[in-house]
């Protein structure tokens, strides 16, 4: 290789290199600021309102009839008893949906060797931020006690997401979730 080809390698390989300083400083650039951001991930709203504000879009009665059957639903949904596995889920019924219903009567719950039952002492609300305008949602905090088959008890603190839909004969649970990570 002559020198003026090693010549010309060491500066294409200058060109190169500065060539990618330049579109990565610039890539980086781009506006980086919360509005930006919001813009793009949170859908298109009205008014300036927040999309995911379950409060902006329905009513204070709504939301107060909604959360107190979500902690109805959960005192009586986390009750649970080994010695009659579905017992919970009756005592949730009035709660729930026809078809969450049905669903949960098929699948029959039972405790682990050393559960045996869940009694829920403590019920709290928070809110959760909710994009979709069909149902509400509550986070509903249980806290209770777990009672073991040798009758000892241990304090227990479980989240349940609940999600209500309204229907025909008012606002159903029509999901729900435990301890699940943000």
């Amino acid at each position: 290789m002559s020198v003026q080809q090693k010549k010309m390698l060491v500066f294409l390989s200058v060109v190169v290199f500065f060539g990618i300083m330049i579109s990565s400083f610039l890539s980086k650039e781009k506006p980086t600021s919360s509005e930006s951001v919001q813009k793009e991930d949170a859908p298109p709203t009205q008014n300036n309102e927040n999309p995911y504000d379950q409060t902006q879009r329905n009513t204070k009665e709504d939301l107060q009839s909604t959360k107190e059957i979500a902690k109805e639903f959960v005192k009586a949904f986390a009750s649970f008893n080994a010695k009659n596995p579905s017992e919970h889920i009756e005592k949730a019924k009035p709660y729930m949906s026809e078809d969450m219903y049905e669903n949960y009567k098929e699948q029959k719950e039972r405790g682990t060797l050393t559960y045996d039952k869940v009694v829920p002492k403590n019920l709290e609300t928070t809110e959760v931020s909710n994009d979709n305008t069909d149902v509400i949602q509550w986070n509903v905090i249980m806290q209770g006690d777990v009672y073991h088959v040798d009758g000892n008890a241990e304090p227990e603190e479980d989240w349940y997401l609940v999600t209500l839909e309204k229907q025909e004969a008012g606002y159903k649970v029509v999901g729900v979730r435990v301890n699940v990570p943000n």
